[in-house]
């Protein structure tokens, strides 16, 4: 039978499996998305580590069952050629963990792999040898004179893993080094539990046996994590955390636990008092058996050799034995008729001196010259003297205890299991919408607010993801809302100067008209007259289908865009505002390629930049603003990430850093500003919304144009440095379906 001690790792056993199993889950999905082949040999690692455990489990349970040694043989060979198996992949993790060149390591190995292959699969099963011993369900196994060394070997490669990462820890540092550190401490536990588990074999101790699996759990754990995580995330210098980055881990880790602990108590405490209520009805049984036969030979008129011989074969059942003794403790009749023959005397045992004495009893008695342990009882023959002893080997005895022990146990592995199943469909349902959520907020960071979320449960995460997309379709109204009203402020500026820069072609105008009728017949004013007023009415109509065009309503539409062509219509709707501010515009367009892109936006995005140069100029009374184009290629596209300090120049960059596979043909945009430049500690929200230094400013206007840009799967840098102005470099791609 097993001890409380040994159920308890048995029940290590099965947690351990599982989190086996979710490890080589998740080293195979990162080895299918990644290609990284040493997320493959984790894998299989764990697989082997899995096929340990459910084999020592099953071998376990089998062999409680009373089941038959060639299978149990069988199943160990498996068992020592995983351990080999195993040792060449930790060596194979070795080898790509420490970019290790050689393959040496992996050679060294070969050899034995094969030989022990050889000699544990193919020889006949007689030839292997396997003790086992009450309460020690691992046996030792020999193989004629020749030891079995595959764990061993299997331990050495996990000492190799161990010194050669906890030399290579020395070199790394951050979160590189903590990894490291905590996959070669995974490798030390790995070695302290094969210590524990012989403790365990050669001591039949069972507190090993639990010591052993619970250091292989926190070894599992503790590797999971050392290679699971990212080597240059913030994770990686504080691992523990990676356990509470997600919500199922929390859900399942706990729910898990805890139903493991339950159904281990329930199991202990169901299997304990069943096991001593059947090993009471077998003590009283042999009690009144021993009792029955004691008193039919008080009733006998002597003692004959015959009828004594008789009667102990008609109570005599199975494996289940009587034997009497006289006064003195000899043997006088017994299954076995040598031993009367011997006349053995059995005075030195402990429960015959209390037969002698007169005493009934029953219990385990200690193992025979063979080693059998046995159960029984005893009862003294009060006419005669002497007694009766009744004895069963414990395994025959005890075999209902074990069928019950055994039943229970799987009984409470498939709850288990199906327990785990069902917790991890019920995690995973409340992960998945939290997961959308998060999915959702990401996006609408990023300026997306289109996102929606499909609802598909009317608990409190359904109401929560109607109340986003609610949100989002808020904040887009609000968005195009603000949109508009920076446009209609931008009208306003423009507007003012444009009064300004209409009003000139309009007194040439008046002029001509005044003069007409009294120099029509003058032909040089005639020829004047229809060289100068064609040109200003060309130039009041431009200035007016520059104005109409930005003002209309924004909808997005892709089409051919000539960059140049969006920047002189801005400037020609700019020019009296530069005038009027003494304002120098410097125009080095270089010839560009059309792009894909919305020229309204592209034209709100750039109006929003000049107009913010021209009026941080304002201050200073005069200034230039110099506007260049180019072509090129990059590699960095998209959603700025960072701010950053260029401290040798003493400028401010913001500026993308997510990297394209390859280079990208894209158009730049230069507009810098010889103003008074941004603090600082300002530049960092210079794209937060509302976020403005000026005082009738709706902070608006840059977060407009950065979302305009990102739209465009474009990037902003902005550099700035104090007193001497401010330039913003605007990158997009020629065709956004090429990212």
């Amino acid at each position: 039978m097993l001890s409380a001690l040994t159920l308890v790792g048995i029940f290590t056993e099965i947690f351990a499996s599982g989190i086996l199993l979710a490890g080589i889950y998740s080293f195979f999905k990162k080895f299918l998305e990644q290609k990284q082949i040493k997320d493959l040999i984790l894998s299989l690692i764990f697989l082997g580590l899995a096929v340990y455990t459910i084999t020592t489990i099953f071998s376990q349970i089998y062999y409680n069952l009373g089941g038959s040694f060639a299978t149990l043989i069988n199943a160990q060979k498996v068992l020592h050629i995983n351990f080999l198996v195993m040792s060449l992949l930790i060596l194979a993790l070795l080898r790509a963990r420490l970019k290790l060149r050689g393959t040496w390591l992996i050679i060294l190995l070969a050899a034995p792999l094969a030989f022990y292959i050889y000699v544990i699969g193919l020889l006949p099963s007689h030839e292997i040898t396997m003790n086992f011993r009450p309460d020690v369900v691992e046996p030792v196994v020999t193989l004629g004179k020749l030891p079995l060394l595959a764990k061993p070997i299997w331990a050495a490669s996990w000492a190799l893993l161990c010194i050669f990462c906890l030399i290579s820890a020395i070199r790394e540092q951050g979160g590189r080094r903590t990894l490291t550190l905590m996959t070669g401490s995974s490798a030390l536990l790995f070695i302290l539990a094969y210590l524990s588990a012989n403790l365990y074999t050669y001591s039949e101790q069972s507190l090993y046996l639990i010591v052993s699996w619970a250091i292989n759990l926190v070894a599992i754990v503790v590797l999971t994590l050392g290679e699971l995580i990212p080597p240059d995330s913030k994770l990686a210098s504080y691992p523990l955390r990676f356990l509470r980055t997600r919500v199922l881990f929390k859900l399942l880790f706990i729910f898990v636990l805890l139903i493991v602990i339950l159904f281990e108590i329930t199991t202990l405490a169901t299997i304990t008092l069943s096991k001593q209520a059947l090993h009471n009805s077998i003590i009283n049984n042999y009690q009144e058996v021993a009792t029955g036969v004691a008193d039919k030979i008080s009733d006998m008129p002597g003692l004959s050799s015959a009828k004594l011989k008789e009667l102990i074969a008609q109570k005599t059942v199975k494996d289940r034995y009587i034997y009497i003794i006289d006064k003195e403790g000899t043997i006088i009749a017994h299954p076995d008729e040598t031993r009367v023959k011997a006349r053995q005397n059995l005075r030195h045992l402990k429960f015959i001196q209390q037969l002698l004495s007169g005493k009934a009893g029953g219990g385990e008695f200690p193992p025979d010259e063979y080693g059998v342990e046995k159960v029984g009882a005893f009862a003294p023959i009060d006419k005669f003297g002497g007694g009766v002893v009744v004895e069963e080997p414990i395994r025959e005895a005890y075999g209902k205890m074990r069928e019950l022990e055994t039943n229970s146990l799987l009984l409470t592995i498939v709850g288990i299991l199906l327990t785990i199943f069902s917790g991890i469909f019920f995690v995973r349902s409340i992960e998945r919408p939290i997961h959308q959520l998060i999915l959702g907020t990401e996006a609408v960071s990023k300026g997306d607010l289109n996102y929606r979320i499909s609802v598909d449960s009317a608990d409190e995460i359904g109401g929560l993801a109607i109340a986003f997309n609610k949100m989002t379709r808020d904040l887009k109204e609000s968005q195009e809302r603000l949109i508009l009203s920076e446009k209609l402020a931008s009208l306003g500026t423009m507007a003012a100067g444009m009064a300004h820069e209409i009003k000139n072609p309009l007194v040439s105008l008046r002029t001509f008209s005044q003069l007409l009728q009294q120099k029509w017949e003058d032909a040089e004013f005639r020829e004047k007259f229809s060289q100068i007023v064609p040109n200003e009415i060309e130039r009041i109509n431009k200035i007016a289908e520059s104005l109409l065009k930005f003002g209309r309503p924004v909808k997005p539409e892709l089409v051919r865009v000539n960059i140049n062509t969006v920047l002189e219509e801005i400037l020609t709707l700019f020019e009296s505002e530069c005038k009027k501010n003494s304002i120098r515009v410097t125009m080095k367009l270089a010839e560009l390629p059309e792009i894909i892109g919305d020229a309204q936006q592209l034209s709100q995005a750039f109006v929003n930049i000049i107009l913010n140069a021209i009026q941080a100029m304002e201050e200073s009374k005069g200034g230039e603003m110099i506007i260049k184009t180019d072509v090129g290629e990059v590699v960095k596209l998209g959603r700025p990430t960072h701010t950053g300090v260029e401290k040798e120049r003493g400028e401010m960059v913001w500026e993308a850093a997510e990297e394209s596979p390859r280079p990208i043909p894209a158009v730049f945009v230069e507009i810098s500003d010889t103003g008074p430049g941004i603090e600082p500690d300002k530049i960092r929200s210079l794209f937060d919304p509302f976020f403005t230094t000026k005082m009738k400013g709706t902070g608006m206007g840059l977060p407009i144009t950065l979302r305009i840009i990102e739209e465009h799967k474009g990037s902003i840098k902005v550099k700035s440095q104090i007193g001497r102005g401010t330039s913003f470099i605007i990158t997009l791609p020629q065709r956004m379906d090429q990212l």
